[in-house]
């Protein structure tokens, strides 16, 4: 049975990601970190605990037993609206919880990305994105799973007509090795949880870095 850490919440991947982890039979417990109290969220596998992102060493020991963190911090996943330190959710947060982890040896790190994330960008925060994954590269966790995602919809019903022409239809262009209806696809919010989680459990060795196309 594994522990799940997940830190950021409050966007749609989050609430997702939370429900899916509870539900899924392979996590005895999830710990939730949060600067937010919601007493919404009350499950006997979830232990919930606020603390300050620009401190996490405090919190070293809330990582002891965790197997896999979820990391979904970033302007583009979560709600900053009117956060002073907004920037911090981009780069200096999401590393702090990767030293940590590593240092209380967490073998799993999974992070949530921009596709748009790139050394080259003519953006500074895809910058500071690419420049994230490859300090967290360096750590040398035993697995690191990145996420690239364009933009992430509201879940979808997996059994519904649409969903499946739609999945289909990805079928096909993934089979003709077509990639231009992926460059700007969306991925629903439990479509994209789910992947996570499977990838998380399964450690693939091959593949460390997933895209739209994959979704």
């Amino acid at each position: 049975m594994r522990v799940g850490l997940l830190v950021g919440v409050s966007g749609r991947i989050g609430n997702s990601l939370l429900e899916s982890l509870l539900n899924n039979r392979r996590y005895k417990k999830v710990i939730l970190l949060t600067r937010r109290k919601n007493k919404r969220l009350s499950n006997i596998h979830l232990k919930k605990v606020s603390v300050n992102f620009s401190d996490m060493e405090n919190y070293a020991e809330e990582f002891n037993e965790v197997n896999d963190v979820y990391c979904l911090l970033g302007t583009d996943f979560i709600n900053t609206i009117d956060l002073e330190d907004a920037p911090m959710f981009d780069y200096e947060y999401p590393l702090s919880i990767a030293k940590v982890a590593k240092n209380q040896g967490v073998k799993s790190f999974i992070l949530i990305n921009p596709s748009k994330a790139s050394i080259t960008s003519n953006v500074d925060k895809y910058k500071i994105r690419a420049k994230l994954v490859a300090e967290i590269k360096l750590l040398g966790f035993e697995n690191f799973y990145v996420f690239n995602v364009n933009k992430i919809d509201k879940s979808t019903n997996l059994k519904s007509t649409l969903f499946l022409i739609n999945k289909n239809l990805g079928n096909l262009v993934n089979l003709i090795g077509c990639k231009l209806l992926h460059k700007n696809k969306s991925v629903p919010a439990n479509i994209l949880a789910r992947k996570m989680i499977e990838v998380a459990i399964s450690n693939p060795l091959e593949k460390k870095e997933f895209h739209t196309i994959d979704y």
